[in-house]
């Protein structure tokens, strides 16, 4: 809910023709501060929901749904703040497919066997979830506002490299960038794509040495950042990019008020207005400094709509009175009152401001700070007391600034509950809502949140909807009851509006639609007591019912079959050289039996042990020496090899022991992990899972070992470090194989490939056996009942038929 709310039709008529005379002059070249693109902040707040480790497809189940119940009472809220991509080190993260992003997966997978290097959704997974988060967050009535940090896809540092989880993925699209012919071409095409603007000469100069990223940030948006605000359009109302540093660290100039040294800036911004040309921008160039006795917010840049509004110390603990603290973040507030939201209408000769400038009087002010002490998205401990929360956002509303408020979460890395607000937050939001309900907007009646959407009208289904007094609209005294009125203008001519005479304060729209395709209304209701009226435009869509999109499970590559081999339970093995043996394994439709070992090969001087040791360890599961367990402190290891088929038995069946083929070390199950020191390095194939081992989940968690595209004969389990909590077991190794039995003729006993009277005689030699018999073939036993008899010799001679079916032979044997 902001001051702008309260209008006459003719006052709103003019507010439309405004925005459309300044969308049409958004493109000009001097674009920018005296538009209204900011100007639906102004006395405005709203939610940063920041969820995070959305990499590696973790993102394509995210749904906002339970938070935006939890805030569904919040009357005064007026957007919710989402982030595209991720920040910090995890920026090459986003929320949204993007064919270019996911073509820089290529099937990657971690030794854990889950995908690395994939940084967006799958497009065969059918839903794009940033797109169905923002579709709701405006059908509750609230606008959107996207962060995304502006350091994409590069690398925050030479000294912070990617994570281990996307480690490909800067020099990925870098190559991209420098073979791709269009993104050549687009390179090609402005000098200030590689160069910097030279005041003396009045042109730019080629910096490509100097500042070697600089033509990545160019390329960043036009591929990738305005290919996603095309595709959302103007369901987006704002963008906010952090780390403004990285416009700065590749040639631009924050603070000096030339256009000519802000090219990248102006590249970001004119990505999103190819999508909505009203989209309010912002950039993150940190809070000032130099001068922040007159200004507290950075200069603005000629791109900036409203001010990012970073708070000072990190945004640690801002309402902290031990130190400047609270008085340096306060000051935001105090700006935004004394100027009426243009935080950068004063002037440094009057002292009132950082520089002359006047192209950027109009700058809104706008605040964006966490609701915790120590984290933007989380944290057990309120940044300021209930009492300061409700007069900093009172005073910001009234001002005509803007606060974005940073949700304390219950666990960001989590989903569902875990990703709605902590009570006491919401208690700070709860004061606050209740305060700005009664004093933000006195007088005439108050609509709720930015909009009002209705429920979709199906066609040919009757329509209702009910608007309720206290959370719809209200009278901000309480005292009096409130009419609404639907004006006929642009509304459908079958909905009609009637005060509900059973249920107080209920009013209700209703009618059959007469549409026979998708129609699309905008029209105006009127809220109105004793003290005026206030507007309020309405949005109402008729047409076919649109279910929610279902997501598709990705297919799952075929796993080959494979046996989980254990160690002796609580064994002690000899010095040297342990062998462990699986159970024995039955070929399908052959009755061959076999097992498979392999051996475990201790470091010099130790041996294998096995015996429970806790964290889930069972009594199979095995380490070095007779603790059972890997020590860092001992630097132990131990390594498996000869891997191979034993005990092979064909049992009457044509298989060898030949015919088990592609034997490798699949998976392993490590137990006990349960220090923050606990690394395991598992080297498959001579290739090292990670430098230093990883950390797995406590108690059970599964390894791949087959990471290496070879079939892997050879691994060994070693600890990463040498602390001396670093402690873990393995509870059993898995092994794959196949089966090479494409030769086999069911029913075919002497193997030679046909069914004929040597194999029915061997047939009726073991009619009447039993399993376990000598005369037993399980082949024979084709109706698997451990029995052969004349219900399998049916079986038998139909497969007989057939053959000589197929062969037009005769039975000639």
């Amino acid at each position: 809910m902001k001051n702008s709310i309260k209008m006459t039709s003719v006052a709103l008529a003019c507010m439309l023709a405004t925005s459309a005379l300044a969308v049409e002059d958004n493109h000009s070249e001097d674009q920018a501060k005296n538009t209204n693109r900011a100007d639906w902040l102004r006395g405005s707040w709203g939610l940063n929901w920041k969820p995070t480790d959305l990499w590696n497809g973790a993102g394509e189940e995210l749904t906002i749904d339970l938070f935006l119940a939890q805030i569904s009472h919040l009357k005064t809220i007026d957007y919710v703040q989402v982030h595209l991509n991720e920040s910090y080190i995890n920026s090459p993260s986003h929320l949204g497919p993007h064919e270019l992003l996911e073509s820089f997966w290529q099937g990657d997978t971690s030794p854990l066997g889950e995908p690395i290097n994939l940084v967006v959704p799958r497009a065969s997974r059918g839903v794009d979830p940033f797109l169905e988060m923002i579709k709701k967050i405006q059908k509750d009535g609230m606008k959107v506002q996207v962060y995304l940090n502006s350091s994409n896809l590069l690398e925050r540092s030479a000294t912070l490299a990617n994570p281990d989880y996307m480690p490909n993925i800067t020099e990925r699209w870098k190559k991209w960038v420098d073979t791709n012919p269009e993104a050549q071409a687009f390179i090609a095409s402005q000098p200030y794509h590689t160069g910097i603007w030279d005041a003396d000469t009045q042109s730019y100069v080629d910096a490509s040495e100097t500042y070697p990223e600089r033509k990545y940030m160019f390329a960043y948006a036009e591929f990738i950042l305005k290919e996603y605000a095309v595709r959302y359009g103007e369901l987006i109302d704002g963008w906010l990019f952090d780390s403004g540093s990285f416009m700065y660290s590749n040639g631009d100039s924050p603070t000096n008020g030339v256009k000519e040294d802000q090219q990248i800036y102006k590249a970001f911004a004119d990505a999103c207005h190819a999508g909505n040309p009203m989209a309010a921008i912002s950039f993150n160039n940190s809070p000032n400094r130099i001068t922040e006795a007159l200004n507290p917010f950075s200069e603005a840049t000629h791109y900036d709509d409203y001010m990012f509004g970073h708070p000072y110390n990190g945004g640690r603990y801002i309402g902290n009175h031990d130190n400047t603290n609270y008085e340096r973040n306060y000051r935001h507030i105090q700006k935004v009152t004394e100027t009426n939201g243009n935080i950068h209408s004063g002037s440094l000769d009057a002292g009132t401001d950082s520089q002359n400038w006047d192209w950027d009087d109009k700058v809104v002010g706008h605040f964006d700070p966490p609701m915790s002490r120590t984290r933007w998205n989380s944290g057990g401990d309120p940044g300021l007391t209930d009492e300061e929360f409700v007069q900093w956002n009172y005073e910001s509303a009234v001002g005509g600034g803007a606060i974005s408020w940073g949700a304390p979460l219950f666990a960001p890395p989590q989903s569902g509950e875990q990703l709605t607000i902590r009570e006491w937050g919401m208690r700070q939001l709860d004061l606050m809502d209740a305060d700005l309900a009664q004093r933000q907007e006195t007088g005439a009646p108050n609509w709720a949140r930015a909009h009002t959407i209705l429920n979709d009208a199906i066609l040919d289904e009757a329509y209702r909807y009910v608007l309720v007094d206290g959370k719809d609209f209200w009278d901000p005294e309480g005292t009096q009851d409130v009419t609404l009125t639907l004006l006929p203008a642009g509304a459908p001519s079958w909905l009609q509006l009637v005060k509900d005479e059973e249920i107080a304060g209920q009013w209700v729209l209703y009618g059959q639609p007469n549409e026979t395709q998708e129609t699309f209304y905008e029209f105006v209701m009127q809220a109105t007591d004793s003290d005026g009226t206030t507007d309020r435009v309405i949005k109402l869509r008729v047409g076919e019912f649109i279910p929610d999109p279902v997501l598709v499970e990705p297919e799952a590559p075929p796993t080959p079959p494979f046996v989980k081999i254990f160690a002796e339970a609580s064994h002690s093995y000899p010095d040297g050289v342990a062998t462990m043996t699986s159970v024995t394994i039955t070929a399908p439709d052959s009755g061959a039996t076999f097992e498979i070992a392999f051996n475990v090969t201790p470091q010099v001087g130790t041996s294998i042990h096995s015996g429970a040791s806790g964290g889930g360890a069972t009594e199979s599961a095995w380490g070095v020496s007779d603790d059972n367990i890997f020590k860092g402190s001992d630097g132990e290891l131990a390594q498996l090899s000869n891997i191979g088929v034993t005990n092979f038995q064909a049992n009457g069946s044509c298989l060898t022991a030949e015919n088990i083929v592609d034997l490798e070390f699949f998976n392993a199950e490590i137990v006990n992990a349960q220090s923050r020191n606990d690394r395991v390095l598992v080297t498959s194939n001579g290739v090292e899972n990670a430098v230093g081992g990883l950390k797995l989940a406590a108690n059970v968690a599964q390894h791949r070992l087959n990471y290496d595209s070879a079939l892997v004969t050879e691994v060994s389990f070693g600890v990463g470090n040498e602390s001396a909590t670093n402690k873990w077991s393995v509870n059993h190794v898995e092994v794959a194989y196949q089966i090479d039995n494409a030769f086999l003729v069911k029913g075919d006993y002497d193997c030679d490939g046909l069914l004929g009277r040597s194999d029915l005689a061997m047939f009726w030699g073991a009619i009447g056996s039993t399993k376990g018999d000598d005369n037993y073939i399980a082949g024979a036993d084709l109706d698997n009942d451990g029995v052969v008899t004349l219900y399998d010799f049916v079986q038998w001679y139909m497969l007989y038929r057939n053959q000589q079916a197929a062969n037009s032979s005769h039975f000639s044997r």
